[in-house]
């Protein structure tokens, strides 16, 4: 089973998504568009961002690029690659205007939109 908001591989008989807290059964949640918007390439400047789109209830969730998740493994250098770590915030394309300026004034420099 599949969350149908983030997409992520679900097993049990969940109520919420462990990612992104969405009714894996709500039919409504099926219809919204989740976009990519943007990468934070620091773990404290990602979990800001992420509170702040919260507590401006935008709808947000956080993937690390790195190949750790959770909080496991800090830094979260990517043991892949010699590039830093990433963390991807993804929001419904309807908030993507208003997530885009809050992080932009949250974040300053330290956030970059993907083009």
């Amino acid at each position: 089973m599949y969350c149908p908001v983030c997409k992520s591989e679900l097993s049990g008989d969940l109520q919420t998504c462990y990612v992104c807290g969405s009714d894996p059964k709500d039919s409504e949640s099926e219809t919204k568009e989740w976009v990519m918007l943007g990468i934070i390439e620091d773990k404290m400047l990602a979990d800001l961002g992420l509170e702040t789109l919260k507590s401006c209830d935008i709808p947000a969730v956080l993937f690390s690029k790195s190949g750790f998740f959770g909080n496991v493994g800090l830094p979260l250098a990517p043991f892949h690659s010699n590039s830093s770590a990433g963390f991807e915030i993804l929001v419904p394309q309807e908030y993507a205007d208003q997530a885009d300026e809050t992080l932009e004034m949250t974040l300053g420099e330290k956030w970059h939109r993907k083009e």
